[in-house]
């Protein structure tokens, strides 16, 4: 049992990394991006990049299924303290096992749905870098699968150390 657990251990902690990487990458190309359309449109009087408004809106919804991906490992994407606050025991820890099941289900569902649109826009190509516009359904998508792999880590992580864990993040974690 002692491998299972390392095994989702490591497997949580590639998505999370994944993840930040992402944030990262994305982040310094959106900055980049951006910074540049606006020298270019002041400096140039070119009226600013023809992709800039084309890349950022490929880009962003990775970006923000990173995000996603993090706090569900640090255990916060579901709202629900109140609840957890009026549990003790066995009944708290069956509550989070509820909501992170519903959790995952919802995810499951948002990666099929994403994926039969994806397929639909993906006959669409963007107008001026030609991407297909599936760019951002397929990040949703991956997210969302990676979102509810991260999720399940996360209750293995409470049903093996305890109620105490579920929020645990180690140092190097806390910054990007």
């Amino acid at each position: 049992m002692s491998r299972f657990y390392s095994a989702v251990d490591l497997v949580a902690g590639i998505i999370v990394l994944f993840a930040r990487l992402v944030i990262i990458v994305s982040g310094i190309a959106l900055t980049v991006v951006t910074t540049a359309n606006v020298v270019a449109r002041y400096v140039s009087a070119s009226g600013g990049l023809s992709f800039a408004q084309e890349l950022p809106m490929l880009m962003f919804p990775w970006f923000i299924i990173a995000g996603i991906i993090i706090a569900a490992h640090a255990g916060g994407h579901m709202a629900v303290e109140w609840l957890y606050e009026k549990l003790d025991g066995r009944a708290r820890t069956s509550a989070l096992i509820v909501a992170n099941a519903i959790s995952v289900v919802a995810f499951l569902v948002l990666a099929y749905q994403a994926t039969m649109v994806a397929e639909i826009a993906g006959a669409e190509r963007s107008p001026v870098l030609q991407l297909p516009n599936s760019i951002g359904y397929y990040s949703l998508s991956i997210g969302a699968v990676l979102v509810s792999i991260v999720t399940i880590a996360a209750t293995v992580r409470v049903l093996r150390l305890g109620w105490d864990h579920r929020l645990e993040i180690k140092p190097e974690e806390i910054a990007l």
